[in-house]
C-alpha cells in the first residue's frame, strides 16, 4: 500500500530539518509494509501557512497547490492521499477530481474525537483563524461537537526554534479550556504542535483525558479506506481541472 502525505505549507518557507522529523513521525504512524512519502508544496519563500498571521484566504491560497500534488499522486500510481492539514486546503475540491481516496485531518481528526467523547476542547493555531474553524464545523455538521476553542497563538514560523516551550504552552491552553467548560476530548488542531512538536500521548498523560493524534488518524483512516476498497461517492460532482 502506499499513500501519499501532502503538508499544506511551502517547502521553501519552511525549516529543512522539520520537514525531515515530520516525515518520520508521520511514517512511524503507519503499518508495517505502508509506503509513506511526505511532500511539501512547491509554493515559494512567501507562500504557505508558516509565515504570519493565519485566516480563511492565507490557508486556502495554497488549495490550487494542494490539487495539482492530489492529481499528480493519483497519475503515481498512490493509493490514497493525505493531506495532513486540518482546514481543507484543497480536500474537498481534490475528490472532486480524482478516484483514490482523499483523507485531511480535519474531518478524520473530528470523526475520531466525537467517538472519544462528546464534548471537545479545539486548539487552534491561532485566534485569528478561529471564525474560518467555526465555518468549518457547520460545513462539516460538528459544530455541537466542539464545545470551545482556544489558541496557541504562537507563530507557525517561530513553532520549531521555540519546540521547547510547546510542552507547557499546549499544557496550559488545555487546562485552562477544562476548567472553563466541562470538556472531554481534547483535539489538537494543527499537526505542527501536535503530534509533531508534542506527542498526543505526553499530553494525555498529564491530563487524564484522550487527546486527538490528527495525524495517526489520517494515516490510519487511510489505510483503512484502501483495506475496504473504499473511496468517496461516484456521485460527487466531478470538476474538471484545468
Amino acid at each position: 500500500m502506499k499513500i501519499k502525505v501532502i503538508r499544506p505549507a511551502s517547502r521553501q518557507g519552511t525549516d529543512t530539518e522539520f520537514m525531515a522529523h515530520s516525515a518520520r513521525v508521520t511514517q512511524s504512524y503507519a503499518s508495517a509494509g505502508t509506503e509513506v512519502e511526505t511532500v511539501f508544496l512547491d509554493v515559494g519563500h512567501h507562500g504557505g501557512s508558516m509565515g504570519g498571521h493565519l485566516n480563511e484566504s492565507r490557508i486556502m491560497a495554497n488549495a490550487p497547490a494542494v490539487v495539482r500534488e492530489v492529481i499528480n499522486a493519483e497519475k503515481e500510481g498512490w493509493n490514497a492521499v493525505f493531506i495532513s492539514g486540518e482546514y481543507d486546503v484543497g480536500a474537498e475540491f481534490s475528490r472532486h477530481v480524482v478516484k483514490i481516496p482523499v483523507i485531511d485531518a480535519g474531518t478524520a481528526s473530528l470523526h475520531a474525537a466525537a467517538l472519544l467523547g462528546d464534548s471537545v476542547a479545539m486548539l487552534i493555531t491561532q485566534t485569528t483563524v478561529a471564525p474560518y474553524a467555526r465555518k468549518l464545523l457547520r460545513r462539516w455538521g460538528m459544530s455541537d461537537l466542539v464545545r470551545m476553542m482556544t489558541a496557541w497563538d504562537l507563530p507557525l514560523a517561530e513553532a520549531w526554534d521555540r519546540r521547547n516551550e510547546i510542552r507547557d504552552l499546549t499544557l496550559k491552553i488545555c487546562r485552562e479550556a477544562m476548567a472553563r467548560e466541562d470538556v472531554n476530548v481534547i483535539l489538537p488542531f494543527c499537526a505542527v504542535f501536535v503530534p509533531f512538536i508534542v506527542e498526543a500521548h505526553e499530553l494525555e498523560d498529564v491530563l487524564s483525558l484522550p487527546v486527538v493524534n490528527g495525524v495517526a488518524v489520517g494515516i490510519r483512516t487511510a489505510e483503512m479506506f484502501v483495506d475496504l476498497g473504499m473511496s468517496h461517492s461516484p456521485r460527487t460532482p466531478k470538476t474538471t481541472w484545468c
